[in-house]
């Protein structure tokens, strides 16, 4: 039970990127976020936004959502990427059929996003039912806050969202400087929300996953390594967990087992399926999944050239670990 405070209206802030392992690292960096009430939530598989992102707001596991990644293969031969949505075959209302919390409360609801995001696949398919309230500062700590407050006062359910720190870990990693004060000034954001929203609101502050920082020494990229790319046609997913697509999956599953031994957690899909949910998925939604599926484990990161940006990226997740999965839940009352 999440055991919320009783209230006349309730705002959820997504903080990006924010683990609870990343949170606890130094707490003096967040008086705010620690002024309330604190509890630990564990997401689902892969710890990855597009995949929490849709199971928070629709109340279920992946395996019935169908976001079963930062890509995956929508339809033969074709790998889409959640957060650009470049597969115009794949509509993003079919793609996630379960209706949101939005759809299904019977009352106003908002979501306070970037406006770059207002028309994108992953809104049509995630934030359905809402009024998109979009944000054209993101840097403007004091505006946006007046912007949530004032959404907030004429909604009974407001989302918000907020992604610098996922941003920033990915490019520096969240040990980095930059990562520790842009955690500050998030904090601060916390803090300048909470003393402007209206009386009676009820404050719940999460997050997506999140984030390992993974050594240039300990990322390999599968395509320069004969025995992993061997019998794969099509590599999706993250760098932490990969969905591979091929037509022999128990040679492929032998071959990155014996390669990356307790690096990784190699299952070919119908030993995965588990990872993604308790009820089976639909035949679409497994057609998705990776006839072999990669957890990559401690500091590890399996890239690929078909993404060029990952080879800058030095904070990561989509994988198992604890410091991936187990994320805060804060929560307060105006």
């Amino acid at each position: 039970m999440l055991d919320l405070p009783e209230a006349q209206r309730y705002v959820v802030v997504l903080l990006d990127g924010l683990g609870l392992a990343n949170l606890m690292d130094d707490p003096s960096l967040t008086p705010a976020l620690g002024g309330l009430d604190a509890m630990e939530l564990a997401v689902g598989l892969p710890s990855t936004t597009a995949a929490s992102l849709t199971s928070l707001i629709t109340g279920v596991d992946t395996a019935q959502h169908g976001i079963v990644g930062y890509s995956f293969r929508s339809r033969p031969g074709v790998v889409m990427h959640t957060m650009t949505w470049d597969d115009p075959q794949c509509r993003p209302e079919d793609a996630q059929p379960m209706a949101t919390w939005f759809e299904r409360l019977n009352l106003p609801t908002a979501a306070v996003v970037p406006q770059i995001f207002a028309t994108s696949g992953l809104t049509r398919a995630v934030l359905r039912g809402a009024d998109f309230i979009g944000v054209t500062d993101e840097k403007n700590w004091q505006a946006r806050a007046e912007q949530a407050a004032q959404v907030v006062a004429n909604h009974p359910l407001t989302y918000v969202y907020e992604r610098s720190l996922d941003h920033i870990g990915h490019l520096r990693g969240w040990r980095s400087h930059a990562w520790r004060r842009q955690l500050a000034r998030v904090d601060g954001f916390i803090r300048g929300l909470r003393e402007t929203l209206p009386p009676s609101t009820g404050l719940v502050v999460t997050a997506d996953h999140g984030m390992v920082d993974v050594p240039t020494t300990h990322r390999v990229v599968i395509e320069r390594e004969p025995e992993l790319i061997a019998g794969v046609d099509l590599i999706a997913g993250e760098a932490r967990l990969r969905h591979l697509y091929t037509t022999t999956p128990d040679a492929v599953a032998q071959r990155w087992s014996r390669w990356w031994g307790a690096r990784a957690d190699v299952r070919i899909r119908a030993l995965a399926l588990p990872w993604f949910g308790e009820n089976s998925p639909t035949d679409a939604v497994a057609d998705r999944l990776g006839d072999v599926v990669v957890a990559i484990q401690g500091d590890w990161a399996a890239l690929t050239t078909t993404r060029p940006a990952e080879a800058s990226m030095t904070g990561l997740h989509g994988s198992t670990s604890v410091e991936e999965c187990v994320v805060p839940l804060l929560k307060g009352l105006t």
